[in-house]
């Protein structure tokens, strides 16, 4: 890995060790500075209530009037497809994964098809 992807992926996985999801922690980092986990968004500790780490970025970005499109983002975990469709949408160029979600092979074909660039995975790669 290069210095800078290394550098990402270090900041991911620190906000994955953020997360207080019980059943699974997932950190990721867009080039545009947004950093985040996945959480609940409500008190009740459910798989429903949980906003994926992607997603969670993805909307801060907006919130805060940041942009998306062009830039990368480095996980954690490989996107599931409602993730990879919202950084599809959201225009970003690059996804760049530390471990693969068995359950999910669908998603990185989609990021493909849609022209983006996919990177990983990079466990044990540093």
């Amino acid at each position: 890995m290069t210095d800078i992807t290394n550098e990402f992926m270090a900041l991911a996985l620190d906000m994955k060790a953020q997360s207080t999801n019980k059943h699974r922690q997932v950190g990721a980092v867009i080039t545009n500075g947004i950093a985040s986990h996945n959480t609940h968004i409500t008190r009740f500790e459910r798989p429903e209530t949980t906003l994926h780490a992607e997603a969670s970025a993805i909307c801060r970005a907006a919130s805060e009037g940041r942009p998306t499109a062009g830039h990368e983002i480095y996980v954690t975990l490989s996107p599931c497809v409602s993730c990879a469709k919202l950084i599809i949408q959201a225009g970003i160029t690059a996804v760049h994964y530390y471990k693969f979600d068995v359950g999910q092979p669908i998603a990185l074909e989609l990021l493909r098809h849609a022209g983006v660039k996919v990177n990983g995975p990079l466990e044990g790669q540093q």
